[in-house]
């Protein structure tokens, strides 16, 4: 189920066990910043705009795929507009 939120739009696309795994996100607007316990894999499947993980800024566009470390603060800046699909890992994309 789609979830209006602060930014645009999330809904979770697979859940296992009661944790989310992957997820859908449109940005319309700048999320705000956090940080999860597993990586974040993602996948650009729409738009562009920049992922600030940490110390980096991150140009992203249709096709883009970035992944971000656990405990690592991060948002996402859509130019104008950004769609992302997540993808929560306990290990690195190699």
């Amino acid at each position: 189920m789609k979830k209006i939120t602060s930014f645009g739009t999330m809904e979770t696309i697979l859940e296992r066990d009661g944790k989310i795994v992957s997820e859908l996100m449109f940005f319309k607007k700048e999320g705000r910043g956090h940080s999860h316990k597993e990586w974040e894999h993602c996948f650009i499947t729409e738009g562009k705009g920049v992922i600030v993980a940490g110390d980096k800024k991150i140009e992203v566009k249709k096709g883009a795929v970035c992944s971000i470390p656990p405990n690592t603060n991060h948002r996402m800046i859509p130019k104008p507009s950004l769609e992302i699909l997540l993808v929560y890992s306990n290990s690195k994309l190699t």
